[in-house]
């Protein structure tokens, strides 16, 4: 009987091969029939309902042999230990971090293709970012988890408007570009009197014939130094606003990408051609350097229609305005 040798929970003698042994339905305990008929029900009643299940004492359990050179879990191969990974093992649309029962510390699972994120699913998202997937997919899917709109990009930190313009972004990266230069738009008069004084007084520092020996030209560039014009405060406002933009577009870009992803998708949705849909999401979707030289072109082109205005108006507006200012 494979029952020998172990104790009855009621009256703890051992079972022998001649015992009539009662064991419960619900969690596997065994017990003398007559100890299961006094007590009236399992030994082991309370434990009903959760995961108890009754194990012999005397059968050792069975451990599976594990492999250190393969971190994932057993039961579910796409769950990747912290250590392990790296581009070969990256999952197709990005991972996310979970903790797992079977190991110490965070790992990361794949996020699958079926897989809802809002109305749309991760391949659907998928075919407008097109590249770096890994890279904003798990963001997505945290910003509908949490409802946070917030996560760091370096990417948007170190370019800002530049690569809003480069995910497509035009009107954030027309935005971001004209409050940069907002405040010198606005003091166009001195800040373009500013940059003329300067380069006429480094050009005639340069193009001098005078210096005849290194302490000469040391001097000539202290003297240079100490006739450099004053700086505008509307330079030094503009840096302060162009760092404030940064940190705003690498605060705030993937959360900005996740909604013009969904709007294109929105669009894409209403397209019954297969091929019209999918030449859709391609023009609109992915990254592209041609749309950074069109914002830059499409900007300074204003900056030069403004020029031209204040050229011919003999004023820029923070000199017309003080014209009503006491």
């Amino acid at each position: 009987m494979k029952y020998e040798g172990v104790q009855c929970p009621v009256c703890l003698k051992a079972f022998d091969a001649d015992s009539d042994v009662v064991v419960c339905p619900e969690c596997g305990t065994p017990h003398h029939r007559e100890c299961y008929d006094k007590t009236g029900d399992c030994i082991n009643a309370v434990k009903h309902g959760t995961e108890f299940a009754w194990v012999n004492p005397l059968v050792p359990p069975v451990v599976a042999e594990t492999k250190k050179e393969k971190p994932q879990v057993a039961e579910n191969p796409s769950v990747i230990a912290i250590g392990s990974l790296n581009k070969e093992n990256m999952p197709k649309n990005g991972v996310i971090g979970e903790m797992s029962p079977d190991q110490m510390g965070p790992t990361y699972r794949e996020i699958k293709g079926d897989e809802k994120i809002g109305d749309y699913t991760v391949d659907e998202y998928a075919s407008v970012i097109q590249k770096n997937i890994p890279k904003f997919m798990p963001r997505f899917m945290m910003f509908e988890r949490t409802g946070r709109k917030v996560s760091w990009n370096w990417a948007a930190f170190f370019f800002g408007p530049f690569w809003l313009a480069y995910r497509k972004m035009y009107k954030y990266a027309l935005l971001g570009l004209l409050l940069t230069f907002f405040i010198p738009l606005v003091f166009y008069s001195s800040v373009t009197e500013y940059y003329q004084e300067s380069f006429n007084l480094y050009g005639e520092a340069l193009t001098s014939e005078a210096y005849q020996s290194t302490a000469e030209m040391n001097d000539a560039l202290d003297t240079l130094q100490a006739n450099m014009p004053e700086q505008p405060v509307a330079i030094t406002a503009s840096s302060y606003i162009e760092m404030a933009v940064d940190i705003l577009c690498a605060l705030f870009g993937n959360y900005l990408y996740m909604q013009k992803c969904t709007g294109v998708l929105d669009k894409a949705k209403a397209m019954e051609d297969a091929e019209k849909k999918k030449a859709f999401l391609e023009k609109k979707g992915g990254r592209s350097v041609l749309s950074i030289i069109l914002v830059i072109v499409a900007f300074y082109a204003f900056m030069i229609a403004i020029g031209v205005i204040v050229n011919l108006a003999g004023t820029d507006l923070a000199t017309f305005l003080q014209k009503f200012i006491k």
